[in-house]
This record gives C-alpha cells, sequence and structure tokens, in this order.
C-alpha cells in the first residue's frame, strides 16, 4: 500500500475494504493502481512487492468485481483503477445477496407444525450429547457448521475433545465449517491440527456465541452461555434445507 497513507489512515482503508469483501492482495493492488495510474503489472508487482501470480489473480478478481479495467497497448495489457465509487455499487451488491440469504432464512424457519426437537443443557449433557451424534453419524459423512464460537467448543470438551476427534478421525467425518473474518486464524490453526477440517470465511458474517451443526437429518443450534444450550431440531426436510443454504454461502465464501 502507498506510504504516502499514514499507518491509521492505512489500517482504516484496509478494514473497510476488508468488510466489502475484498482480499488483502486485492486492496494491495488496487491501492497501487490509483497512484500508479495506467500501467503494465511488472510495475504493479514492483509497488505491491507481491508475486505476480497474485497480483494477476488479484487483477482478474479486481476486474470481476468492476474496480479494474485493462486496454492493449501495442500488444500489451495496460490496467488502471477504475473510480472508487464503484465501492458504492459493490456494496449495494452485497446487500442484495444479504436480503436474499435473509428470505431465505425466513423460508426455512417457518417449521412444520408438527415438529420433533430436543433441548440439552449443561456442559455434561452438551458433552454427551455431542458425542452420541457422533456415534449415530455415518462413516465418511460430514458436518457442516456456521459461524459461532469454535474455540468455545473446544474449551467445553476439555480433555474429552481428543477422545471427540479420535472417533471423527476413525470414522472419517468431514467438518466444513463457514466462519467470519475476526475466526480466520483459529480457522487456519484448526485446519493445521485437525483431519479433514476444512474453512472458508464469509465476510460481514456475525458469529456470536451461537453457532448452527447441519447433520443429516437433523440440525443443531449451539449457544455457548451459562448454562452451555443445545437445541436440536429433528427434521430431514429442514435440515436439508439449511444444507442448500450452507453450500450456497459456500460458494460465496473465501479461502
Amino acid at each position: 500500500m502507498s506510504n504516502n497513507i499514514d499507518k491509521n489512515k492505512k489500517s482504516e482503508i484496509l478494514t473497510d475494504l476488508k468488510s466489502l469483501g475484498l482480499s488483502e492482495k486485492e486492496i494491495e493492488v488496487y491501492i497501487a493502481l490509483l497512484g500508479l495510474g495506467e500501467v503494465g503489472s511488472s510495475k504493479i508487482v514492483k509497488k505491491t512487492g507481491l508475486h505476480g501470480q497474485f497480483v494477476y489473480n488479484a487483477l482478474g478478481s479486481l476486474e470481476e468485481k468492476g474496480l479494474v479495467g485493462h486496454i492493449i497497448k501495442r500488444g500489451r495489457k495496460k490496467f488502471n483503477a477504475k473510480n472508487p465509487r464503484v465501492l458504492e455499487r459493490l456494496a449495494e451488491h452485497q446487500k442484495r445477496i444479504a436480503q436474499s440469504v435473509a428470505e431465505k432464512l425466513n423460508q426455512i424457519m417457518v417449521l412444520p407444525a408438527e415438529q420433533e426437537y430436543e433441548v440439552f443443557q449443561g456442559k455434561e449433557s452438551y458433552i454427551a450429547h455431542e458425542f452420541e451424534l457422533l456415534e449415530k453419524a455415518d462413516e465418511n459423512s460430514e458436518l457442516l457448521i456456521i459461524g459461532g464460537s469454535g474455540d468455545e467448543f473446544i474449551a467445553h470438551m476439555k480433555d474429552e475433545f481428543k477422545r471427540y476427534e479420535k472417533i471423527r478421525r476413525n470414522k472419517k467425518i468431514r467438518i466444513k465449517y463457514l466462519g467470519s473474518e475476526d475466526q480466520l486464524e483459529y480457522l487456519k490453526d484448526n485446519a493445521k491440527s485437525r483431519d479433514f477440517f476444512e474453512y472458508k470465511v464469509l465476510p460481514g458474517l456475525f458469529t456470536g456465541m451461537v453457532n448452527t451443526n447441519i447433520w443429516q437429518g437433523f440440525i443443531a443450534f449451539n449457544i455457548f452461555g451459562e448454562p452451555v444450550t443445545s437445541f436440536v431440531v429433528l427434521n430431514p426436510i429442514i435440515a436439508s434445507s439449511y444444507k442448500q443454504f450452507f453450500e450456497t454461502l459456500w460458494r460465496l465464501a473465501k479461502k
């Protein structure tokens, strides 16, 4: 990022652009182009200090977002940054996505008249139920998780966490975790230390102390308060709807 921007302003810009869904490398390239004008990719590489492939990837995604354009001069591509007001259109696009997602969620949350559910309250009850879910799950199945404080799960499991992971690993149950940007380091650590663990980050996702676990045939809402409480909805149709919703968000999210 340009050295002409003071440290505090640079941090504010970085945070604001991230909230609009731009990656750090996209931000570096876009800010560099704002100061360079119309240039080839080699000058952008030099300005940002990024590897050439990262710059090319960022330029491609920035063009898709309408923030960068290019022309061909003497057989070479020349790139230029579009007016920053394009960011307003990007924010509007995200708003429309959020509205669409909210509408789908409202449809999903209309439960059938006859609905089976269970409530597990307190640490011992919660832990016992987590193992019950794991034992019931088919081999090579998957657990889909939306938001929440993953470290709270580990904190509540304590010494039982290793046993939980051993069972999950032996049954090859995959975890796909959709988290927020403030969970990124936690998710990276888990991806390194836990087998069959995959994650993506959805900019703007609110996590808080509640997460949603989607299993085959049922879903669980875990509230990490005092006491910890798990509310389980036993309905294959609802679980299937949530799974479709999860996959939609997964496609929008970033690694």
